[in-house]
């Protein structure tokens, strides 16, 4: 409030100069071209360490000056900025419109009431527009081969896979950089650029949100608050799929970090929309994203809220993994869908889905190196749980012991389809075994089905490493009761 007012009183004033340490500063830096400011960052930009010399220098005055708290020193940096403003208006020169955003991210004065105080309004339109057609058309000129290989050739390769590689590598998280591991960063008066943008001129900031650029697409939403995110794709159902990715990517990465998530409802409605929009990019953001814990509460609300023929689209899409140690993340996304109509055919979709992955198994030349529950081991127990009676239950157990028990009487081509086989056969009656203890079932003929089976151990010797053998220990446990 007190800016506003020495603003709108300043000819009570008079007595008070400029700031002159301040007015050098803002001197040199006219000297320098509008691309030195676009380009301030840029590797190549020879001029970089002398416009960031005198920035570093022009924030420093102004801070200094007004944490004193005196109103004549504030008064003496409103002074030396004011003009400034007027000649980047009044000349259309974006070189000073440029300074006096970067000094103005400091002491923050409303510009709309320096447009209004001296009668700027056409010129700032013209001002603005300019920065539109700089946003629009803003391409970053990378010389690393890191950036080149997202840069230079994004119309080259497939743009959807491209635009996912690309998006892996922001770090939305920090603003001050626009990639992780990359050489650019953002000036602080992109920031201020985008903000006058989005207060003083809503249909420019809103062509910049559909635009096909996607450097545009990252530096804007970048640069929005999530608040700011939320308000736009509540009021413009018609949203690019390029844009509601780049708005969840800003989301997962940082509001998924958080205990709180008070954006939920925003966060599952531009996933359904990007979804069906474009499945393509939604599996990208599904592989990104595949063993976050949020993410997977939002995907089995989805599974909620969806169709089934949208659900087959879904499950089609996941990536089973068969590090069992992402069971409890995926368990995330059994949680959210668990009480849902559409819950017992998922569940069926992700059964197959992990049937079909099994039976690979016979034909792939790698080798399975543990059991191949994978992280959707959960899912299969619930499916087992709901669909199997314990008759069926007991008869499964029985069937796979003989399996595993006549393994070396079987034919296999090579060492690798025969322990390949052993572990599709062990890896679902390790899962049966679950069930059966969660029964508390006691079935003397799956006891001596085991006890045998167990005597022949070198079975489990040729294909399970010591240090693996815990999940004969849970098998053990499941089957005869903990000791």
């Amino acid at each position: 409030m007190e800016i506003s007012r020495i603003i709108n009183d300043l000819e009570e004033f008079n007595q008070i100069s400029s700031d002159n340490e301040l007015n050098l500063i803002l001197e040199e830096l006219s000297e320098f071209s509008p691309e030195d400011f676009i380009y301030i960052d840029y590797v190549g930009n020879s001029k970089n360490l002398d416009i960031m010399e005198l920035f570093r220098k022009l924030v420093n005055r102004i801070d200094v000056e007004i944490n004193e708290g005196s109103i004549k020193k504030k008064v003496a940096i409103i002074k030396s900025l004011i003009p400034i403003f007027q000649k980047g208006l009044n000349e259309i020169n974006l070189v000073y419109f440029f300074i006096f955003l970067y000094a103005n991210s400091r002491i923050k004065m409303p510009i709309y009431e320096l447009v209004r105080k001296y009668d700027l309004n056409d010129k700032f339109d013209k001002i603005l527009v300019l920065i539109f057609e700089i946003l629009d058309n803003y391409k970053i000129r990378a010389v690393d081969k890191v950036l080149s290989r997202y840069f230079d050739k994004i119309r080259v390769r497939n743009e959807e896979e491209t635009l996912i590689a690309f998006l892996k590598q922001i770090d939305f998280e920090k603003d001050s950089y626009l990639l992780k591991f990359g050489k650019y960063s953002l000036p602080i008066h992109f920031y201020q650029m985008i903000d006058v943008l989005q207060e003083h001129n809503l249909e420019l900031f809103e062509n910049l949100l559909t635009s096909d650029n996607v450097y545009t697409l990252i530096l804007i939403i970048k640069c929005m608050s999530f608040n700011q995110i939320n308000l736009f794709s509540t009021n413009h159902n018609k949203i690019k799929e390029k844009t509601l990715l780049c708005f969840l990517m800003k989301f997962l990465n940082v509001v998924s970090k958080s205990r709180k998530n008070p954006y939920w409802d925003v966060i599952l409605d531009l996933s359904i929309r990007l979804y069906q929009l474009n499945s393509t990019l939604f599996k990208g953001l599904m592989d990104i994203f595949a063993h976050d814990d949020f993410f997977n509460e939002i995907m089995g609300s989805m599974f909620c809220k969806l169709p089934k023929e949208d659900i087959n689209v879904l499950v089609d899409l996941i990536q089973l993994s068969d590090d069992v140690k992402y069971i409890d993340v995926r368990s995330k996304m059994l949680d959210k869908c668990m009480e849902c109509e559409n819950f017992k055919y998922f569940l069926k979709l992700i059964y197959e889905k992990w049937r079909i992955h099994l039976l690979n198994f016979f034909k792939r030349e790698e080798i399975a190196l543990n059991i191949l529950c994978t992280d959707f081991c959960n899912f299969i127990v619930a499916y087992y749980f709901y669909q199997y009676d314990i008759e069926n239950l007991l008869n499964s157990m029985k069937n796979l012991f003989i399996k595993l028990k006549n393994l070396d009487s079987e034919w296999s081509k090579d060492i690798i389809h025969h322990r390949n086989k052993f572990f599709v056969y062990y890896s679902e009656l390790f899962i049966l075994s679950v069930i059966y203890d969660y029964n508390n079932l006691n079935d003397d003929e799956v006891k001596e089905f085991y006890n045998k089976f167990y005597e022949e151990y070198f079975l489990f010797k040729k294909f399970l490493d010591d240090e693996k053998e815990n999940f004969l220990d849970k098998f053990g446990d499941n089957l005869l009761g903990k000791s």
